[in-house]
């Protein structure tokens, strides 16, 4: 659950960037810090864990920051950082040792280990991508997309690939609509209100803001497109070798977290610790935001890294353009942790 960014990284300016950034990536960054408890035979106990989010403060990482808090209680110098800026900096703190994971997209991801940056994908934090796709009235099936404008944030990213997704679903080609490059979501939204696009994909907390205003979901990338993982935790080999049995605890941790979210009994809590991360969020539209995704299964209990489901990702990313090459999945993915972590 995230807002679009930047997930094309070009393999000429990536080293640049991280020379420049190296000196003052962490004045771009916020964290919030706290030692657990640490406990006799306990092998993660004082160990560090800095994760960094590719986001503001936002209640849509309540899962993430959950699996933080878990390490937290078990002795764990645990913490998440914040960045709203390009992954770029997240990479080189990442590199310099000042944080020890950080979320990413597969985009995003593969692009770097194209450009040279050794990391490895070694956790799951979001199974299912938090969108949907809505269309105008009148639009009443994925059908009727032919010859209509499709809104996306850029024509070699994401939302490329999710239009090309419902587009084929439709038993259409690209050709047969016109697909625009109009932006971030904050953009696609007016758009789309306004007219100049007929459909878009947008977050499940727009779809909320637009209900019973005549737009139709068409299709919901969280339900039926399982196939489709958002955001990943990333860290360099160094890193996962050094800490194995940390690596294995936050991958438990992610897969309790998932419990938590997905229990009805926990509904209020699950609201009442998104709010400690983004007090200004309103609690009814949160609360109803997070049954939707329930309902739509965005946390599936038990689901961890599939390498073949990843492949799968980056094939589908390169066909709409958003990669210009593909990466076997054994050099920037370890499932190892995830599966011990599953048992």
């Amino acid at each position: 659950m995230r807002t679009m960014r930047v997930t094309k990284l070009a393999a000429a300016g990536l080293f640049a960037v991280l020379v420049t950034v190296a000196c003052s990536s962490t004045s771009s960054t916020t964290s919030t810090s706290a030692s657990g408890s640490s406990g006799a035979g306990n092998p993660i106990a004082g160990a560090r864990f800095s994760l960094m989010l590719q986001s503001t403060a936002n209640a849509n990482k309540v899962v993430e920051v959950h699996a933080v808090n878990i390490l937290k209680s078990q002795g764990v110098d645990a913490s998440v950082q914040w960045n709203a800026g390009a992954p770029n900096v997240a990479i080189t703190e990442l590199l310099h040792g000042d944080i020890d994971a950080y979320s990413e997209a597969v985009t995003g991801g593969v692009g770097s280990v194209q450009a040279g940056v050794n990391i490895m994908d070694f956790a799951l934090a979001q199974p299912r991508q938090d969108y949907v796709f809505l269309a105008k009235s009148g639009i009443n099936s994925l059908a009727d997309l032919k010859g209509k404008n499709i809104g996306v944030q850029d024509t070699t990213g994401v939302n490329y690939a999710q239009a090309l997704l419902v587009v084929q679903k439709a038993g259409l080609t690209a050709k047969d609509v016109n697909i625009i490059a109009v932006g971030g979501q904050s953009q696609r939204l007016p758009a789309l209100v306004a007219g100049r696009v007929d459909a878009t994909m947008l977050s499940h907390s727009a779809e909320i803001q637009l209900a019973g205003k005549g737009f139709k979901t068409l299709f919901d990338y969280t339900k039926e497109a399982s196939n489709l993982y958002d955001d990943n935790i990333f860290a360099t080999p160094t890193w996962l070798s050094k800490n194995k049995a940390l690596a294995v605890a936050f991958n438990k941790a992610l897969l309790d977290s998932f419990k938590w979210f997905n229990d009805s009994t926990k509904a209020d809590a699950v609201v009442t610790e998104a709010l400690q991360i983004q007090p200004a969020a309103d609690k009814a539209a949160t609360a109803q935001l997070f049954d939707q995704l329930r309902q739509a299964g965005a946390y599936p209990p038990g689901t961890i890294l599939d390498s073949a489901l990843l492949d799968q990702q980056q094939q589908l990313y390169k066909s709409a353009g958003a990669l210009k090459e593909t990466v076997p999945v054994s050099k920037w993915v370890d499932t190892t942790y995830a599966k011990q972590a599953k048992g």
